[in-house]
């Protein structure tokens, strides 16, 4: 339990860092966006969609929700930024309070157990060896991400981002990118989640939560 905890938490805080340790774009965000991956996950799950859809998809509408609460970023910047995507975590919760056809609301939902080629990940010990291997290929990712063009860009908006647009870097596009890749990882991080829990609510993903991620990458 302990280390499958560790490793969602290490894909939510790498998420987190792509966004602000290395785009330099302060986000609050992070519970809204894991609870976003969470209630996707359930919702699928709970439809028959099996673990290598329901997680990856998870991810995707994640990323999407990321670039939308990302479009304040070509103005915002440090604690202007920080309070428009703080905003996200309380229309997320809101949402997940009054949505109860999908969230079942403050009582929750169930999560099934993921299945994969026949094989149930029913507990703790079997879930191990589906969740840190998940994190070690998004930890690899992120790592070779930063070798890339797009890598490139990102720590240039981060350092200066009227240079980077003048040498010819797409400040925007790239900005809602780091946001859509961020929220990505943090969107499977909640998918891993649900998983994990078995039955999750809105009580799952406190304000706390974003806090401390963006601690541990200040730290």
């Amino acid at each position: 339990d302990v280390a499958n905890r560790t490793a969602i938490s290490v894909i939510a805080a790498m998420g987190l860092n792509i966004l602000t340790g290395f785009t330099g774009q302060i986000s609050l965000g992070n519970a809204a966006f894991l609870a976003v991956g969470a209630y996707t996950t359930a919702y699928l799950g709970n439809h028959g969609m099996p673990f290598v859809v329901a997680c990856p998809a998870s991810g995707v509408v994640a990323a999407l929700a990321g670039m939308e609460f990302g479009i304040p970023s070509l103005r915002l910047k440090g604690l202007y930024l920080a309070m428009a995507t703080l905003a996200a975590h309380f229309i997320v919760e809101f949402t997940a309070v009054h949505w109860e056809a999908v969230t079942g609301g403050v009582g929750g939902t169930s999560v099934p157990s993921p299945v994969i080629f026949g094989y149930d990940f029913s507990d703790d010990r079997k879930l191990f060896f589906l969740i840190v291997p998940v994190c070690i290929a998004h930890l690899y990712f992120a790592k070779n991400l930063f070798r890339t063009r797009v890598g490139k860009a990102f720590v240039a908006i981060r350092d200066q981002d009227i240079s980077a647009e003048v040498m010819g870097v797409d400040v925007f596009r790239y900005k809602l990118l780091s946001f859509a890749v961020s929220s990505f990882y943090i969107g499977v991080a909640g998918s891993l989640l649900a998983y994990q829990a078995r039955i999750i609510s809105p009580e799952n993903f406190p304000l706390a939560v974003a806090i401390d991620h963006l601690g541990m990458i200040i730290i």
